[in-house]
């Protein structure tokens, strides 16, 4: 049980990273983005290096989790107006 609860989890924060990979090499500007990360990684000294190469992930995996939450409030709102609808209809 355990395993597969890592498993699970590891399978999810996956499939927010290539969705969000998806998003961003599918969009310019987010690509771009994506790509040189913001001019404040030369001001954080010895650490910029490691930024600079953690900062594609990062950024693929806040723009799945972004596009996940966007997606979910609209399902969400959808099946509340769909369930409003129903019951006014006698």
């Amino acid at each position: 049980p355990v395993l597969m609860k890592l498993l699970s989890i590891a399978g999810t924060a996956a499939m927010f990273l290539v969705g969000g990979g998806i998003l961003t090499h599918g969009l310019p500007a987010l690509h771009q983005l994506s790509t040189h990360g913001p001019a404040g990684f030369v001001m954080v000294g010895g650490l910029a290096p490691l930024l600079e190469g953690l900062w594609p992930m990062l950024f693929d995996a806040l723009t799945g989790l972004l596009a996940g939450a966007a997606t979910l409030a609209v399902v969400a709102i959808a099946r509340r107006l769909i369930s409003l609808r129903r019951r006014a209809t006698p």
